[in-house]
């Protein structure tokens, strides 16, 4: 009997690890991914954002619309709060599930990029600047990782959407396809419509900057979404540290002066 438990204990674990190295390949995107991605803007004659005039501009045709943080959905270090219509019916349904899975509101980092603002490391074929891309913050929690690397993948396999997990800084990068997405919208808002609820307050600041800014107003390279978040603690401590030894000289007064024989 013991024999047979540990039999299946054994099988059991072998099937979880396949099942998580299987979700961990599929987070680590490809050179095919980011081409797919890219070829599909552009087979949507999505217009490629170069400066922030740009933003504006596609805002005011209709083509970007505004994302605003409610009690689902946090914007944190976001610099331009605005996707394609797409984007933010997604972004509305996966944040009210998310919330309802784990008791807290998803994180997102990133919206449209201008591409004069791209971080240094972002891949030349990046969708940020099309306004078709989202990045999520990685959750604290297991249980909050597992389930919105299960619902992101499980999209991705039924074509909706592509996932990759970014490293640096930490971050879930989804690219959205229209087409798709729209209809499995449409199929559950027809079985489950969302119902408005009241916007809570977050505990997150939310940082967004008008799209009309020219590029003598912003930063070179949208520092909010490339910095790594985990030397933010460490810079905070080395400022206090500075702080309290310039109190302590200004304290201690000037030495008084020694005859010399």
């Amino acid at each position: 009997m013991f024999n047979s438990l540990r039999k299946v204990g054994l099988l059991a674990a072998l099937f979880a690890s396949a099942t998580s190295a299987a979700g961990a390949e599929g987070l680590l995107g490809s050179p095919a991914s980011m081409v797919h991605q890219h070829a599909i803007a552009v087979e949507e004659n999505y217009k490629f954002l170069r400066t922030p005039l740009d933003v504006s501009r596609l805002v005011t045709e209709g083509g970007l619309v505004a994302v605003a943080p409610d009690a689902d959905l946090v914007l944190a270090g976001v610099s331009f709060p605005y996707a394609r219509p797409e984007v933010r019916a997604f972004l509305m349904r996966f944040a009210r599930d998310y919330h309802d899975s784990t008791g807290v509101p998803v994180t997102v980092t990133s919206l449209v990029r201008p591409a004069a603002l791209q971080p240094r490391n972002a891949h030349k074929l990046s969708v940020h600047p099309a306004g078709m891309a989202v990045d999520f913050r990685v959750p604290r929690t297991p249980a909050e990782r597992a389930y919105i690397e299960r619902a992101l993948l499980g999209m991705e396999k039924a074509g909706m959407l592509d996932v990759t997990r970014e490293r640096t800084p930490a971050h879930y990068h989804v690219a959205v396809f229209a087409e798709p997405m729209l209809a499995y919208l449409a199929r559950r808002d027809a079985t489950d419509p969302i119902v408005p609820r009241s916007t809570a307050a977050t505990s997150v600041a939310v940082t967004t900057a008008p799209a009309a800014r020219t590029l003598d107003q912003v930063p070179r390279r949208m520092s909010a979404d490339s910095m790594d978040e985990s030397r933010l603690p460490f810079f905070g401590l080395a400022m206090a540290a500075l702080l309290g030894m310039a109190l302590m000289l200004l304290h201690a007064g000037p030495r008084p002066a020694r005859d010399r024989h």
